[in-house]
């Protein structure tokens, strides 16, 4: 549990105080697409209690958010042991049996359920708040509707995570217009940052680059190991990134995370141009990193979506993901995606990988031309999460057979 935001003192829930439980445990994508419902439901409710319930590997993300009151972390990592190691069972049993009764000692008034699956469906039910409040059949998973009190409509059948988000606090009449998100920046994470730029600068001068303090062109290669399947070739990366730098001069970067350093490795080993590996960044740093970027090419992955929340230009490249339910937002934004019989589509066993093995990096690296160009032309670069009115009509750019990519001269 991580209390902070607003000081107030917790006591006994007064008449007055409205207490707000907000459930969207994972993954880091969804939680950063679930930031502009917070910020709606504070600006609707300022003087009200906020808490947010998410999972440990998420709660990072939420840590400088102001406009929450308090974080409930679910204690994931002492279930995993229990399934591990059978004599961590008992420490497990006691530590959910704690962590459901402070669920139902916080004595929340409204859950809002932005998961929509079985297990924040129990979570918000064990509150026992009056007020529950989810997705119906069809958008919630496994059954979690049963769980709520409440069921809201979405407009469509098809719509972006953030539009999503925005239906659930719609539905209890928050004015969602011109909503906005954003992920405050540590001063540690901030400098520690500028000192690896600062050295990137150095490098590329000596090596008879550009002296100008150019931003660079970040690449992010890596993925969840669940989520490998969405990955693009490394082969590919390089290419495209090869072709960002010669048309921009922007020195090239290559982040990663957890046990990618080895697939990082790889596309700048198949670069020509010079390319830097990063260091092993938290994820304030890669953050603070992504922020300064002149543009940031990555899959389908928690960064991309803090990418375009900080307003840092993105290509985000897709293959089985679906563009539109995953439609990046911001006001720099493309996807490249090449559209075949079998995307969108969630086979994690796929070994052919056509959607993505076929997706010309020449798409890639003019969409990032594209968006690169559109951050210069002296338009804002803030974040109105515009996707309300666009959710169906991303900007992306398709591939299909007998397409040719666009030129690249």
């Amino acid at each position: 549990m991580m209390p902070r935001g607003r000081k107030r003192r917790y006591g006994p829930r007064s008449e007055a105080l409205l207490n707000i439980l907000m459930i969207r445990l994972s993954a880091m994508g969804d939680v950063v697409r679930t930031l502009p419902a917070l910020t709606c439901l504070r600006r609707a409710y300022p003087s009200d209690r906020i808490t947010w319930l998410v999972e440990p590997a998420s709660a990072e993300i939420l840590a400088s958010q102001t406009d929450l009151d308090e974080t409930l972390v679910f204690p994931r990592a002492d279930l995993s042991r229990a399934l591990l190691y059978p004599g961590e069972i008992l420490r497990a049993r006691d530590t959910v049996a704690g962590f459901i009764q402070t669920l139902k000692q916080r004595r929340f008034d409204l859950v809002i359920d932005f998961q929509g699956t079985l297990k924040s469906g129990l979570m918000a039910r064990l509150t026992r708040a009056p007020r529950r409040v989810g997705l119906g059949p069809g958008h919630a998973r496994e059954m979690a509707y049963l769980f709520y009190t409440e069921r809201a409509r979405l407009p469509r059948a098809r719509m972006s995570r953030v539009d999503r988000a925005l239906a659930l606090v719609a539905h209890l009449g928050v004015d969602t217009r011109d909503a906005t998100s954003s992920i405050p920046e540590r001063p540690e994470d901030a400098a520690y940052v500028e000192l690896f730029l600062s050295a990137l600068k150095k490098k590329t001068r000596d090596s008879g680059g550009y002296a100008a303090p150019l931003s660079p062109a970040v690449v992010f290669p890596g993925t969840s190991r669940r989520q490998a399947y969405k990955r693009y070739p490394p082969d590919n990366f390089a290419r495209a990134a090869d072709l960002v730098a010669e048309r921009t001069g922007a020195p090239v970067v290559v982040a990663w995370g957890p046990g990618e350093e080895e697939l990082a490795g790889e596309v700048i080993s198949s670069m020509r141009s010079p390319a830097t590996l990063a260091p092993s960044l938290t994820l304030g740093q890669l953050t603070a990193l992504i922020r300064r970027s002149k543009v940031f090419l990555a899959g389908d992955t928690g960064p991309m979506h803090i990418a375009w929340t900080v307003g840092t230009p993105v290509v985000a490249i897709y293959g089985p993901t679906d563009p539109v339910v995953n439609n990046p937002g911001g006001d720099h934004s493309a996807v490249a995606y090449r559209k075949i019989f079998c995307s969108p589509c969630r086979n994690r066993g796929c070994i052919a990988r056509t959607c993505l093995e076929h997706l010309p990096a020449e798409t890639v690296a003019g969409a990032a031309l594209q968006v690169i160009e559109r951050a210069e032309s002296g338009r804002p670069r803030s974040l109105p999460v515009s996707q309300a009115r666009h959710a169906d009509k991303p900007q992306y750019l398709t591939m299909g057979p007998g397409v040719r990519p666009p030129r690249i001269d």
